[in-house]
């Protein structure tokens, strides 16, 4: 929403204009009034000002030297001179200035209305979005290998996305491998650090052991690295010229050669590494491609591999070799990177993508691992309900005892149900905490514009009240009640002025000023509107009607 300052030093004048405007909802303005150049100083300082409209001749500061404070304050503001003298020196003054327009009173509102309308469209203009967009995209490309980067830890810890927005993924950021085919995760370990390099240092040698890789793979497969933490780089590996579409049996035994091409490829980047780098390397293959989805799980299993047994050496050169059966030992440490985004969901409120994680880990393989895995995912509920406050306020009350001491033997399907039931809690207890916070809001809008009737009522005075921007609070304004911020101040006008018309021995004067009306002329013309009759024959009706 774009503001817009009607400046006059007639009162009938910025009032006429206010209620044009008011009747143009498709322009998207909040307008406003100021009754002199001091006081369109005063709103300038107060809040942004997207558009101005001002008489050019005023009393004590004129529209010429207003417009310099204007460019001072808002440089984007856009000016429209309004005056009832056809002074060509005035004129050029204006346009020399920066105004967009210069429009005679004797003009009519149509002509003022086109010069607003083009003020709109000159803003609009140097906010394109389409700049925006190319701006960004091209801040991105600066940035493509920290986002690809970021996107690949999110896939290792737990992110499902449907097909085509993994395709779009990869699209927009450029990956260069290909989301419809399998993936070879192969992950490096430095198995010691020399305590004199610095950080700098250490991730300097990480860009040099990516680079040496990438000579030895580069003229037979298809490759991304991601350094992990200073100790671990993360590849991932494609064939190169193997579409997702071959048969099974071209698939198979590409894949069985590029493993093969791996293990020997990876024993000289070890060499390698030792000799120009005098760094010791420890590496793990997966033995099979997995899919995308499956990547997490994947890499937990070559992770294990690098923690346990004959991993847990220096200079490892290990293929991944284990049964399904054996991985799924291994999978409680994929848990507990599925337990961060289950936090991170929570975090975020992404109410759907956290209840299907958590379907997902709570799976039953067996009691073992239920177990674990619901033991984990209780304790980051516990943490969020007790940082909530235990849901105050509400009648939300968790069986902490039925939830740390669950019978996962004899009612495994309950214990798992009630969990659930405990995190959709969490998400049903925000929403109804941000309706209640919307509702003291709107009636904390609605008891400031009963108490403010009679003064000039603007959404930013509401929303500087309410301690909230102006057109947030107008989007919710209408989204809670239906109707817009400025028709509802209206409507509470007339109501009340309805009201005290009922009393004769109020004069439809001081009844105009009491509902907030500036003038009343302007009383007479609005009242009309929503009444069908004038304030007067409003009057002689309900006394009539009382008697």
């Amino acid at each position: 929403m774009n503001r817009l300052l009607i400046v006059d030093n007639e009162d009938y004048v910025v009032e006429g204009l206010l209620e044009v405007f008011r009747q143009l909802p498709h322009l998207d303005l909040e307008p406003v009034g100021a009754y002199s150049a001091k006081e369109a100083l005063d709103w300038l300082k107060r809040t942004k000002i997207d558009i101005v409209v001002s008489d050019i001749r005023m009393p004590g500061m004129d529209g010429l030297t207003l417009q310099r404070e204007i460019a001072r304050y808002w440089p984007r503001c856009k000016l429209v001179f309004l005056s009832g003298f056809n002074d060509f020196d005035y004129v050029q003054q204006a346009i020399r200035g920066g105004a967009i327009d210069y429009v005679l009173k004797t003009d009519g509102d149509e002509r003022l209305i086109e010069a607003v309308e083009k003020a709109l469209e000159k803003l609009k203009d140097e906010i394109e979005i389409q700049q925006l967009i190319d701006k960004s995209k091209q801040q991105m490309k600066a940035a493509s290998e920290a986002l690809q980067q970021d996107f690949v830890r999110q896939l290792l810890h737990g992110e499902r996305l449907a097909e085509r927005e993994l395709a779009r993924q990869f699209d927009d950021l450029r990956l260069p491998l290909q989301s419809a085919m399998s993936v070879l995760p192969v992950v490096c370990r430095i198995d010691e650090w020399k305590e004199e390099l610095s950080h700098y240092d250490r991730y300097l040698l990480l860009y040099s052991i990516r680079n040496i890789a990438g000579e030895y793979l580069d003229a037979t497969v298809v490759s991304l690295s991601v350094p992990l933490d200073p100790y671990n780089v993360l590849w991932l590996i494609q064939p190169k010229g193997l579409h997702p579409d071959s048969p099974p049996r071209v698939r198979e035994d590409t894949w069985s050669m590029i493993v093969r091409f791996l293990q020997g490829t990876f024993e000289l980047i070890q060499g390698a590494c030792k000799d120009l780098l005098k760094l010791e390397l420890s590496v793990a293959l997966a033995d099979a491609p997995t899919t995308w989805e499956g990547l997490g799980r994947k890499f937990a299993a070559l992770k294990g591999s690098m923690l346990w047994g004959l991993g847990s050496g220096r200079e490892t050169l290990m293929v991944d070799q284990r049964s399904a059966d054996d991985r799924e030992e291994i999978y409680p440490w994929d848990a507990a990177n599925l337990i961060g985004s289950l936090a991170s969901m929570i975090e975020n409120n992404r109410r759907a993508p956290f209840l299907e994680l958590l379907d997902e880990l709570l799976e039953p393989r067996d009691a073992a691992l239920l177990e674990k895995h619901y033991y984990m995912a209780a304790s980051v509920l516990l943490s969020f309900h007790t940082r909530e406050q235990r849901l105050a306020g509400t009648d939300e009350r968790w069986d902490a005892g039925r939830l740390i001491r669950p019978d996962l033997r004899e009612a495994p399907d309950e214990a798992v149900a009630y969990l659930r039931s405990c995190g959709q809690s969490i998400f049903d207890f925000r929403e109804r905490l941000r309706g209640q916070s919307e509702d003291e809001l709107m009636s904390k809008v609605k008891a400031y514009v009963e108490d403010h009737l009679a003064d000039d009522i603007s959404l930013t005075a509401i929303a500087e009240n309410a301690g909230h921007n102006s057109s947030y609070l107008s989007r919710l304004f209408k989204q809670k009640n239906g109707v817009g911020l400025a028709e509802y101040i209206t409507d509470c006008r007339i109501r009340l002025a309805k009201e005290l018309l009922a009393d004769p021995r109020n004069r439809i004067q001081d009844v105009s000023a009491a509902a907030g009306f500036a003038s009343v002329q302007y009383f007479y013309r609005v009242f009309k509107k929503a009444a069908g009759v004038t304030p007067q024959e409003w009057r002689e009706a309900a006394v009539r009607g009382r008697r």
